[in-house]
């Protein structure tokens, strides 16, 4: 939805931040992690030197993960179909012996389970094994140049903080040592031995990153294979801010990351109002989106059709009422009203996929709404568009009923529709 050692974290780390749905995420579900285990450790350093240093390592930013396998406990659901994982550090900086600081943190992994039932899938909770919190508490150690002034047992017993049990014994896991581990070693100034482990390690890192690396090139392949939802919005820009309410200086909820979607749920002016995660909501503006072909379509329709934009890219050069010009069985052989129809600008960009199926929109829509008497002899509705690069598409007036009276939605009605060739109202995707 595997062991990697401190390294291979430090690359994944550094493969780009999540925001969008999964920070908010984190705030919305900051309360529900009772079985997390926090991992201590005590440094001779003041409280505003660990807080620098926590900064540069970005310890209190979100991070993506490629996988879950090999960060978190084992659960009763198989591993590899979990996706879109992400996690995020709870950090806690407390006052230890001698002056110096101790910093407890516990990692908030969460990811989308794809199950085969959609019904079933979602976003879920899942508890760390305990290898990113001493992933972190290791990357600090060695910022600072050295290890801990005193062992975490002497520093925990003057204190409040209980020594942390993790969930798994990771006694064996390359790249990870205990703390009672640790100390044994320190004592025994097996340095040698220590250079020797450490050297492994990272060769078995190192091969382990290739495969991840090769895995997740698979499952990005698989990712990009399968069809892609009509309904996401897509944020252009990182630090793009969302919104509680659509109003210039409404409370920013957070700043979601370049390419994050989020579920179209309705339009007001310039804003799009989206689901980030389950009941919450927000309002990003218009222009900091990219709409998909139906939903941009559909707005322009819309808006066509209620006088606030006019669609101008294309101007009605015939109308006439005639046989269906087609193969189409619901009209074949009846009588349609034929839209004759030339692109006005000479601009493809105005003229392409998405202003045919807006122009045709808002025909439809305007037919409907002018003869809400049948028209004798008319059983749909067709609009050529002369051009290069024209095509035909053509409604029965039942679905157009429908669509006007609100049960049948743009998306639905456009499927309905006639249209030829299909490419012709079609936007190519970018790759």
């Amino acid at each position: 939805m595997k062991s990697p050692g401190q390294k291979f974290l430090t690359a994944i780390i550094r493969m780009g931040r999540l925001g969008g749905a999964f920070s908010i995420l984190f705030l919305l579900t900051s309360a529900v992690f009772p079985q997390a285990v926090p991992y201590a450790r005590a440094f001779a350093k003041s409280a505003e030197e660990v807080e620098g240093a926590l900064k540069d390592l970005q310890a209190y930013s979100g991070q993506k993960l490629p996988i879950v396998d090999g960060f978190v406990a084992t659960g009763d659901k198989p591993l590899n179909q979990y996706e879109r994982a992400f996690y995020q550090f709870s950090i806690d900086v407390l006052p230890g012996t001698g002056g110096g600081t101790i910093v407890r943190v516990i990692a908030k992994i969460t990811a989308w389970y794809a199950d085969k039932d959609p019904a079933k899938s979602g976003y879920q909770v899942l508890p760390s094994n305990g290898r990113l919190e001493l992933d972190l508490l290791d990357r600090l150690e060695e910022k600072f140049g050295g290890k801990p002034a005193a062992s975490l047992a002497r520093s925990l017993s003057n204190s409040t903080i209980s020594a942390p049990k993790p969930k798994l014994d990771l006694g064996g896991v390359p790249g990870i040592q205990n703390s009672s581990a640790a100390s044994a070693a320190a004592r025994s100034g097996g340095t040698t031995d220590e250079l020797g482990s450490l050297r492994s390690n990272r060769e078995a890192e190192e091969k382990r990153m290739r495969e991840l690396s090769a895995e997740l090139q698979s499952l990005q392949e698989v990712k990009k294979n399968q069809a892609h939802p009509l309904n996401l919005v897509v944020v252009k820009k990182p630090g793009t801010p969302m919104l509680a309410k659509p109003a210039e200086g409404a409370r920013v909820l957070f700043n979601a990351a370049a390419e994050d979607e989020f579920e179209f749920i309705d339009a007001e002016g310039e804003w799009i109002h989206v689901q980030i995660f389950g009941p919450s909501r927000g309002y990003v503006r218009r222009n900091n989106l990219e709409l998909p072909e139906f939903i941009a379509s559909r707005l322009i329709a819309t808006a066509a059709a209620s006088g606030m934009e006019k669609a101008e890219a294309f101007r009605i050069v015939r109308e006439e009422i005639s046989p269906f010009p087609g193969d189409w069985e619901p009209l074949k052989g009846k009588g349609v009203k034929i839209f004759t129809v030339q692109p006005v600008s000479q601009n493809p960009k105005e003229t392409g996929a998405r202003a045919k199926v807006a122009f045709a929109g808002s025909l439809f829509h305007k037919f409907a709404t002018e003869n809400a008497t049948p028209i004798s002899g008319v059983e749909g509705v067709v609009v050529i568009f002369d051009s290069a690069d024209g095509g035909i598409v053509g409604a029965t007036l039942a679905t157009l009923k429908q669509f006007t009276a609100g049960t049948l939605s743009f998306e639905n009605f456009w499927k309905e529709c006639y249209r030829d060739p299909p490419e012709a109202f079609q936007e190519s995707r970018k790759p």
